[in-house]
């Protein structure tokens, strides 16, 4: 007889009493049941949360603040040729203007010529916000865009990017306040028809770089000003003066030299 040791030709069985197989299903039913409350209170939970409200954004020279909403618009607006926006934050200095630690395009603004006036500080701190806001990247300066026919012409040149796009904006800036007495409605109505209107021109002339459209940049020298040029904005200015333009509104507040600056003196303090 020969006895056959190939342990493949047997089966190993393994006997559990019912009572076990029973038991486990049950832990396994429970522990099911466990994940899919998890599940729905994660859920719950992930509704409650909502987004902030506002966005700061730190420097050790200022603080830029706005809503966060208005801000997703704004830049959604950017690549939509079409779409025109009007957005409001608010801008503190903390240092004087020499001391500001800037971005590399803001610093090519302010160390560069422009096409005459007196508007070096706005211009640079105008590239400065847009750059925390957007990440924006400057792109020409106000003597490096090139215009045929010459006419009206803006400020700066920039791109921004999102995760599939890149555009190109003009950016044209501005100063909202009186020399005497109080900001008006009809300040606010002569302001943006001609700052619109010329965006509208320039836009048009610009041949290199050319622009998707472009950012009229306001800075504004309290709330109540910000307040008027909005409301303003929304219901005396036609839509032709509107356009596609993105309006940026910055209330600014320590910043006395952006809206009075007189010296050509590159350093100057606020």
């Amino acid at each position: 007889m020969t006895i056959s040791t190939n342990h493949s030709l047997f089966e190993t069985q393994t006997f559990v009493h019912p009572n076990k197989i029973t038991s486990k299903i049950e832990k396994q039913l429970r522990l099911k049941g466990t994940k899919r409350t998890r599940s729905k209170k994660q859920k719950i939970h992930q509704k409650r949360i909502k987004k902030p409200s506002t966005i700061v954004f730190l420097s050790n020279s200022y603080t830029l603040q706005e809503a966060t909403q208005s801000h997703l618009q704004v830049k959604e607006c950017m690549f939509v040729y079409t779409s025109k926006y009007l957005h409001v934050n608010n801008f503190v200095a903390y240092k004087q203007f020499k001391d500001f630690t800037l971005c590399d395009g803001a610093i090519k603004i302010r160390d560069s010529e422009n096409a005459g006036g007196t508007s070096i500080i706005s211009e640079a701190l105008s590239f400065e916000v847009l750059y925390k806001m957007f990440n924006a990247k400057l792109l020409s300066t106000e003597n490096e865009i090139v215009y045929y026919p010459i006419g009206k012409i803006t400020d700066y040149a920039v791109q921004v990017s999102n995760h599939e796009n890149t555009v190109t904006l003009g950016v044209s800036v501005t100063r909202a306040m009186k020399y005497k007495g109080a900001f008006a409605r009809e300040d606010a109505i002569r302001l943006l028809e001609k700052k619109l209107f010329g965006v509208i021109c320039s836009s048009e002339n610009a041949s290199y770089p050319k622009f998707a459209k472009q950012i009229l940049h306001i800075w504004s020298i309290d709330q109540n000003t910000a307040n008027i040029l909005k409301d303003v904005y929304e219901n005396e200015i036609s839509n032709y003066y509107k356009h596609n333009t993105i309006v940026i509104i910055t209330v600014s507040k320590n910043t006395d030299s952006l809206f009075w600056e007189k010296s050509s003196t590159k350093l100057r303090n606020f």
